[in-house]
C-alpha cells in the first residue's frame, strides 16, 4: 500500500478555471480603478462647479447692484427734461449687459474638457490594449 504522488500531492486546477478565475479578478481590479478615478474627477468637477458659481453669482449681483444705481442716477438727473429717455437708456443697458454677460459665459465654458475626460480616454487606451492595440 504506497501512496501514489498523484494521491499525496492536491490536484492542481485546471488551466481554464485558473484563467477565467485570473481574468475576472484583473477585470475587477481594473472597474474598481476607473470607477476610483471616476469618483475623484466627479468630486474635482462637483467643486469646480460650486466656486464657479459662487463667483459668478457675487459678480452678478455687483453688476447688476452698479447699473442700477447708475440707472436711477441717470433718471435723476433727466426727471426734469428727458424722463422717457432716461428709462430708454436705463433698459437698453439692462439688455446690452444681459446679452454680454450670456456670451461671457457661454465662451468662458467652451474650452474646459467636458466632465470624466480622463476616465473615458482611460477606458479607450485599455479598449485599445484588449484589442491587441499599443
Amino acid at each position: 500500500m504506497t501512496d501514489t504522488p498523484a494521491m499525496t500531492q492536491a490536484e492542481p486546477e485546471p488551466a481554464p478555471a485558473a484563467a477565467r478565475r485570473g481574468l475576472l479578478a484583473a477585470t475587477l481590479e481594473a472597474l474598481r480603478t476607473r470607477l476610483d478615478l471616476a469618483a475623484v474627477e466627479l468630486e474635482i468637477q462637483v467643486l469646480l462647479l460650486i466656486r464657479l458659481l459662487a463667483w459668478l453669482f457675487a459678480a452678478v449681483i455687483c453688476v447688476l447692484l452698479g447699473v442700477a444705481f447708475g440707472i436711477v442716477a441717470l433718471i435723476v438727473a433727466l426727471w426734469d427734461t428727458h424722463r422717457t429717455l432716461g428709462l430708454l437708456v436705463g433698459g437698453g443697458s439692462f439688455l446690452v449687459l444681459a446679452v454680454l454677460l450670456a456670451w461671457l459665459g457661454l465662451r468662458s465654458m467652451r474650452g474646459r474638457p467636458g466632465p470624466f475626460a480622463d476616465s473615458l480616454a482611460q477606458l479607450q487606451a485599455d479598449e485599445r490594449r484588449a484589442g491587441g492595440e499599443t
